[in-house]
């Protein structure tokens, strides 16, 4: 009786073993890049607005598809003059996602992507930054200077190279010319 015993266990061990590396197995994280390209005539608001209905369409629809999923990470990064800069980025369990599934809760902007994508688009400026005028006072220029003030340039002047430079270079006094030291 012990060793049916011990098989019966044996066996529900295996079989609980399996069943757990089985469902850790199914539990996974897809990771997905999204390329989208902005037209030249685009604003910034309507290239991350493009960019939430896709995240939010590409979730559902991987949702949808594929039970095994329990996660998802998403990025969407934006083209425009040849710059590629993250847009956004969304990370949701499923679980997050059927008790709410508003793409903003669980997305991080990047809100450098609109000066690395040079968009133009200034209605977000702040009214405590000063406004700079277009046009800047002109200072006047200085007068010219008269032909009595330009300074003398130094005119080169013809030397021979193998000329002996004017100054001598040091002397160092030996014992030739100390007369006070005798030589044995």
């Amino acid at each position: 009786m012990n060793f049916c015993y011990r098989i019966i266990w044996s066996l529900i061990f295996i079989l609980a073993s399996l069943l757990i590396n089985k469902s850790t197995v199914l539990a996974s994280t897809k990771n997905t890049i999204i390329l989208i390209e902005s037209n030249g005539n685009n604003s910034y608001n309507m290239l991350v607005q493009n960019a939430e209905n896709l995240a939010q369409n590409r979730i559902n629809q991987e949702f949808d598809n594929n039970p095994e999923i329990t996660e998802i990470s998403l990025t969407i990064l934006g083209e425009r003059r040849s710059q590629i800069v993250p847009v956004l980025r969304s990370t949701v369990s499923r679980r997050e996602w059927e008790n709410n599934p508003k793409i903003d809760n669980f997305t991080r902007y990047f809100a450098d992507a609109k000066f690395l994508l040079r968009f133009e688009d200034n209605s977000n400026i702040s009214d405590s930054q000063p406004q700079v005028p277009n046009s800047f006072p002109k200072i006047p220029a200085p007068p010219a200077p008269s032909s009595d003030s330009l300074p003398i340039a130094p005119q080169p002047q013809r030397k021979s190279p193998r000329r002996k430079p004017l100054s001598t270079s040091p002397r160092f006094p030996t014992n030739e010319d100390d007369p006070t030291i005798i030589d044995d």
